[in-house]
């Protein structure tokens, strides 16, 4: 199991669903059907969950200061 061959492929997409002129050559190199609409999707609603996990925890941590919670 530990020689096995790997090979690294490069898939960017950013987080407003900007991706790379060469994404749909290297999905190629992927087994399996991709559409790049969902993985724009996944790229922007994962993007968008960050700041909202970070807002809860400063919420929690400001509510918790106030009622005293240890």
């Amino acid at each position: 199991m530990w020689n096995a061959q790997t090979k690294l492929i490069p898939v960017t997409i950013g987080a407003t669903g900007t991706i790379s002129k060469s994404l749909i050559h290297y999905l190629s190199n992927i087994p399996g059907k991709h559409e790049i609409k969902e993985l724009q999707k996944t790229a922007i609603l994962d993007t968008s969950h960050i700041p909202w996990k970070v807002l809860m925890w400063k919420y929690k941590m400001s509510l918790e200061m106030t009622l005293h919670v240890p």
